[in-house]
């Protein structure tokens, strides 16, 4: 079992020779200044495609757009005595329908032959 972790911990490479710390370094560094000259030049080539599109490259102007904008508001007074009076009355309709319904239907009789 240890000689199988062995030999998939240790990397094949047979034909590439080993880098030195110092090696390693070097190319991070050189990684790091390729890095940033790319990013300079692509932030210079940016603000030049920024600062003169093509006229064919030009967005198309906006269009006006009619939007429904809701609003919201206070309900006036006349708005809340109608909600108020509506309420009575319908609780008002709703008793006096159940008080009618009380009264008349002990009064059926259903006849079975």
């Amino acid at each position: 079992m240890d000689e199988q972790n062995q030999t998939t911990q240790q990397p094949e490479q047979q034909g590439l020779p080993r880098l030195t710390p110092e090696q390693v370094a070097m190319l991070k560094q050189i990684a790091f200044d390729r890095a940033q000259a790319q990013t300079i030049l692509e932030q210079q080539n940016q603000t030049v495609r920024i600062a003169a599109p093509p006229p064919s490259m030009q967005p198309p102007q906006p269009q006006p757009r009619h939007e429904i904008v809701y609003l919201r508001r206070n309900l006036t007074v006349a708005e809340l005595l109608l909600v108020v009076l509506l309420a009575c009355g319908l609780v008002t309709g709703v008793q006096a329908l159940w008080g009618l319904g009380s009264r008349i239907l002990p009064q059926v009789e259903i006849r079975v032959k």
